[in-house]
């Protein structure tokens, strides 16, 4: 190749890396002058939930075995701006101050977490979050425990909500229930029975039942069964009361080897991939990102023996 040939190459790139940043520095102030302008529409609302009186909490044995099934968490809230709201407990236990690498550092254990759905309006209403014994039991801690209560509605989250700590209980006073509080399937060997015949009607040979774990969502709480034979495993989600309202996922299946070849990409490519990363990562209004969006997964206990 000769000298001015590579020159004009050469200058071509230059000029589409210099096109690419100005890209780059146009989408920025675009999206920096609409963010600006959407301020006041960004800010979270106030929180329209008032908790009238204390927060309690009592230990529930639903089958008088002198064991608890759940550990509940009970107060009163209003609202004047009626909706539908989702209130998620998170329960842990303050574990108290630890020295770590030269610092002191205030440790907490999360046990449990459970939802409730409530429509409020001006008058007072109850509300329950009920955890369920057999992850309190598993984690093997002593009371107190400590909730802090967060809450949102359809369109806004407003954090926390309000904290309470409950009495002194003894984790083998609880045990996983045999029957739920909520759901659409309350009972434990309907459940699993559900989960076989959906296993029979895959073909899957499921193995053993190795773990049971109550996951609590919005609407209600749900089973969740994990099989296990030669090393992987089969989990089931019983969200209704037919064999059609399964959900069946596999873990730890044999991984087929494969190597993925990534082509070479040239500094003005690279550079017009993170103009365009830009504009998108940019691109939702601030309510957008105001809203509350995590979503909290736990892993399954085991089923008390």
């Amino acid at each position: 190749m000769n000298l001015g040939r590579y020159r004009s190459i050469e200058n071509k790139k230059l000029i589409f890396f210099h096109i690419s940043l100005l890209l780059i520095v146009f989408f920025t102030s675009v999206n920096t002058a609409v963010a600006d302008e959407d301020s006041d529409e960004a800010e979270n609302p106030q929180n329209p939930v008032q908790f009238v009186g204390p927060v309690s909490d009592y230990g529930l044995d639903m089958d008088g075995d002198g064991f608890y099934d759940y550990l509940v968490v009970k107060f009163n809230a209003q609202s004047n701006v009626p909706s539908n709201y989702y209130f998620t407990g998170d329960l842990s236990v303050d574990l108290g101050f630890h020295e770590s690498k030269g610092s002191t550092a205030h440790e907490f254990r999360m046990l449990n977490l459970a939802k409730n759905s409530t429509y409020l309006d001006e008058k007072t209403s109850t509300v329950t979050l009920n955890f369920e014994g057999g992850r309190i039991r598993k984690n093997e801690l002593n009371g107190p425990y400590e909730v802090k209560i967060s809450l949102s509605n359809e369109s806004w989250g407003f954090g926390r909500g309000v904290e309470h700590t409950t009495g002194a209980y003894e984790y083998v006073k609880f045990e996983q229930p045999e029957f739920l509080l909520s759901g659409p399937v309350r009972s434990k060997a309907r459940a699993i029975e559900l989960a076989e015949q959906n296993a029979s009607e895959a073909g899957i040979d499921p193995g053993e039942l190795k773990e049971i774990d109550i996951s609590s969502e919005r609407n209600g709480e749900i089973w969740v069964f994990t099989f296990e034979q030669n090393g992987t495993q089969e989990c089931f989600a019983v969200e209704g009361n037919t064999v059609e309202d399964i959900r069946h996922w596999t873990l730890n299946e044999p991984v087929s080897k494969r190597t993925l070849s990534t082509p070479f990409l040239n500094i003005g490519c690279t550079v017009t991939l993170f103009a365009v990363a830009c504009l998108f990562a940019m691109k939702p209004s601030a309510k957008t990102t105001s809203k509350r969006t995590c979503t909290c997964k736990m892993k399954s206990p085991e089923e008390k023996r």
